[in-house]
């Protein structure tokens, strides 16, 4: 009930609505007809459409069509997924590279740096945490690069909140773990603030990532215990994680904003709820498909924002054109069904700040 108003084994592509052009027939385009390119590091590129069961995807077409771009006539889509391995996103990138779509779509940070690597005028749209941090524009009111798209990052202050809540819902944590994905790049700054509010409250903190590339010794030092699931984002290193954190005595988890836990949430929200681990996302995505609760921004009000800048790059407008957006509004969800299978009662004060009670 609503309380108030407020990303296989193998890399794969595909594409739909229109046939895939040859190589000498990739310049050639009919007139009118513009050619977008999808991106997902995990999700397989069937998902990835209007009816593929991927609802922010299908609201991201949604406002696409209202725009007047509808796959089949005026718009041919090339779908990429890496399916979980990290490894081939450079190959990815060069191949979306080469076959000159008019716009990108990613949700990977990582995909986005090695594509602005290999072209500087293909525009490029995307969710993301911090464009200015990552290199992606110098500026959110004037981007200066051939990016743009919406801020998801509510900051550093927002992970000590997801802390905070979670600790209301659960009240007795002795391990708090941070899951994250993927680091190819380590990024202490959000671990080590989550790590802090830990610590300021007296409990443990324990660094674990489904799949990572990084030097952990960084972690290590710092951190009460350090747990990598595997070198590829998928079903099994994501229960490798799950079964280490059993084992390693952690027994509060707060999930990262990363797109390969996203892609993967109803696989995280049913092994948090097998393993008996209460966790905060930063999603209501996850919280729709049984995960405790969730604190974090509207997604589906981000992909209409994001399809509403992939319109007007369609249409010849340049990213410079589009000041990047910071997303403002926030959300509370919780998973009444989540709690009591856990055996957990929501505070008063929790239920009556929620967004919304899921039932």
């Amino acid at each position: 009930m609503r309380r108030r108003e407020f990303i296989a084994g193998t890399a794969a592509t595909a594409a739909t609505g229109f046939a895939r052009p040859s190589c000498a027939q990739t310049n050639a385009r009919p007139t009118g007809v513009r050619r977008l390119a999808i991106f997902h590091p995990v999700r397989p590129p069937e998902q990835l459409t209007p009816k593929g069961g991927y609802r922010l995807y299908e609201v991201y077409f949604e406002e696409l069509n209202r725009l007047g771009y509808i796959e089949g006539q005026n718009l041919i889509v090339e779908r990429h997924s890496a399916l979980g391995h990290p490894d081939r996103i450079g190959d990815l990138a060069r191949q979306i590279v080469a076959s000159h779509p008019d716009v990108v779509l990613s949700v990977s940070g990582v995909f986005i740096q090695k594509i602005m690597a290999l072209t500087t005028s293909i525009p490029i749209v995307a969710p993301t945490s911090d464009p200015v941090a990552f290199g992606f524009s110098s500026s959110l009111a004037r981007p200066d690069r051939n990016f743009t798209g919406v801020v998801i990052d509510a900051g550093l202050e927002i992970s000590a909140k997801r802390v905070q809540l979670l600790l209301e819902a659960v009240r007795k944590v002795t391990k708090l773990g941070y899951l994250h994905a993927n680091p190819t790049t380590p990024t202490p700054t959000t671990s080590t603030y989550i790590r802090e509010a830990a610590q300021r409250r007296g409990i443990a903190a324990a660094y674990v990532v489904v799949a990572g590339n990084f030097d952990r010794s960084a972690y290590e030092r710092n951190w009460a215990t350090v747990i990598i699931g595997g070198e590829k984002v998928d079903r099994t290193a994501c229960e490798r994680t799950f079964a280490a954190m059993e084992k390693e005595g952690v027994d509060g988890l707060i999930v990262g904003e990363v797109a390969e836990l996203l892609g993967y949430r109803e696989l995280i929200a049913d092994l948090a709820a097998r393993f008996r681990v209460p966790a905060i996302y930063p999603y209501r995505e996850f919280v729709e498909v049984g995960g405790l609760m969730a604190y974090g921004v509207d997604l589906a009000d981000t992909f209409r924002r994001v399809a509403r800048m992939t319109g007007q790059m369609l249409g010849g407008a340049k990213p410079s054109d589009i000041p990047i957006y910071r997303q403002t509004k926030y959300e509370l969800v919780l998973n009444q069904k989540a709690a009591t299978l856990l055996g957990l009662e929501f505070p008063a004060t929790l239920l009556t700040g929620a967004d919304e009670l899921i039932e």
